[in-house]
Parts: C-alpha cells; sequence; structure tokens
C-alpha cells in the first residue's frame, strides 16, 4: 500500500482516445445551447479545455485516495466542469460577453448533467427559473468553490 508521496505514480497526460472521449460527452452536454443561443462564432480554446479535462482525472485520483477508493461520481465531475469553466473560460463569442457566455454554457452543463443524474436515480431535479436565474447570477459574480457547487447540485436533486 503506497503511504508516502514517492511512493505514488505521477499523473501523465491523458492519451488521445481519453481526450476525444471527454470531448465528446462535453459537445453533448452542451449541444441544446449552442443550437439554441443563435451564436455562430462560438469558439473553444482547445488547450484550456485540455487544462479543464486533465484537472478533473486529477480530482477522480483525488477522490480515490482521500475517500478511500470512492469514485467522484457524475455529480461531481459535472460540477468540477462547471467550475473550471467558470475559471478558465475555454468559450468564446463575438456576440457576447466571454464571461457571461461561459456562465452560461456552465449552467447548461450543470442542469444536463442533474437531470442525467436524476434519471439515473430515479429522482427529480428542481429547475425552477428562480433557482436558473439564482444559480446564474451566483456563477457570474458569486465566488463559489468546487465544494460549494458540488453542494449545490446533489441540494437540486430530490
Amino acid at each position: 500500500m503506497a503511504n508516502k508521496p514517492h511512493e505514488f505514480p505521477t499523473f501523465s497526460p491523458l492519451d488521445k482516445e481519453a481526450i476525444k472521449g471527454l470531448l465528446e460527452k462535453l459537445t453533448l452536454y452542451i449541444s441544446g445551447f449552442v443550437s439554441n443561443s443563435g451564436i455562430s462564432d462560438l469558439a473553444t480554446q482547445d488547450t484550456i479545455l485540455y487544462d479543464i479535462f486533465e484537472r478533473i482525472e486529477k480530482r477522480r485520483i483525488y477522490f480515490h485516495i482521500f475517500y478511500n477508493g470512492c469514485q467522484m461520481g457524475e455529480l461531481n465531475e459535472g460540477a468540477l466542469m462547471c467550475f473550471w469553466i467558470l475559471k478558465l473560460m475555454p468559450f468564446t463569442s463575438s456576440k457576447i460577453p466571454t464571461s457571461a457566455l461561459n456562465a452560461r454554457i456552465a449552467l447548461c452543463i450543470f442542469f444536463n448533467m442533474l437531470f442525467y443524474v436524476a434519471r439515473t436515480r430515479n429522482k427529480k431535479v428542481n429547475s425552477t427559473r428562480q433557482i436558473i436565474d439564482d444559480l446564474f447570477y451566483a456563477f457570474c459574480y458569486r465566488d463559489l468553490s468546487k465544494e460549494a457547487i458540488m453542494a449545490i447540485a446533489e441540494s437540486i436533486i430530490y
């Protein structure tokens, strides 16, 4: 059993197949936003997306180590994706300010992830207009931690 830092392997960059799978998942989560937003010039900064993917994978390892082999789960993965999109802002467009665009995309990912997890748990999502508006405001103007977004995600499913 590894107990000392030098006994753990170092993190290696994600391979092309892993990145391809994560890009497909992200594309699926934001496809509705892209088709309904009217934004025709949505651009992504690939190096930032790859950085986000690696940060999420590193957090998956963190969960395994610090939570005695527990998996991170879809809710936490989606919350982390939202957090890093809000912090690193990989999406741009000439039609909308970058911070608002990334907040909208993060919100879209957040609720798509919530509905997916709720379906798998045979539960519902509390998605009133007020909650959506409050969360969008928080994504734009509040300093939310990774853990806060994870807790919000868990609390919206009932």
